[in-house]
């Protein structure tokens, strides 16, 4: 129902119908803004906390008003009413592109490539290319010293956390998906190279 209404105003909608569902779309969808519906639970405000590290967007929670208490110890101000939704998401969408442009454009240029960050954007000879939230915070991160080594450890706790990281085939999964849109070849990377023995780097 929510999410029918939410389309009705002309949003684009993606429902994730369980916990590890919506924490994997936070971090491989690059959504603009996240809407939490907490119910009436405190594991609510648990999920809410964890989607909000998470998140590299603005964070929107649809509450009962008895979760109030716990919605506000974590930072978000809670929703009576689902008629004020599509207004509030109007101005965390709002804010989030303010930010975006006072923060400049923090473009880095690594070979053809420019990598913008302030938006999560990429454009090789002036094409853009379509990645996940996932492959940009690896591009982002290589992009920090280009020609210089990063471990798989560190990129794994990037992507995951110091305390869950995801394992060493999942990060090959989403180098190799990368590559592939960058055109890099696999048997020769010219973009993303493999440093055996430590991790990778982004050709200088």
């Amino acid at each position: 129902m929510l999410a029918r209404t939410l389309r009705a105003e002309e949003f684009a909608v993606d429902v994730a119908r369980s916990d590890a569902a919506a924490l994997t779309a936070v971090r491989g969808d690059d959504p603009d803004v996240v809407v939490v519906c907490l119910g009436s639970s405190a594991h609510g405000a648990v999920v809410l906390d964890r989607v909000r590290q998470a998140a590299q967007c603005g964070v929107v929670a649809l509450a009962d008003t008895e979760m109030a208490p716990l919605i506000s110890r974590v930072g978000v101000a809670p929703i009576g009413s689902r008629d004020r939704l599509s207004t509030r998401i109007r101005q965390t969408l709002r804010h989030s592109h303010q930010r975006s442009e006072e923060g400049g454009a923090q473009r880095r240029h690594v070979d053809d490539l420019v990598i913008d960050v302030a938006v999560r954007r990429v454009y090789q000879r002036g094409n853009v290319i379509s990645l996940t939230r996932t492959e940009f915070a690896i591009l982002r991160v290589l992009s920090d010293d280009p020609g210089e080594p990063v471990t798989c450890r560190r990129l794994q706790e990037v992507l995951w956390g110091a305390t869950q990281p995801g394992g060493r085939s999942a990060l090959g999964v989403h180098i190799g998906n990368l590559r592939r849109k960058l055109g890099d070849a696999p048997s020769c990377p010219r973009y993303v190279r493999t440093v055996r023995g430590v991790g990778y780097c982004l050709a200088g």
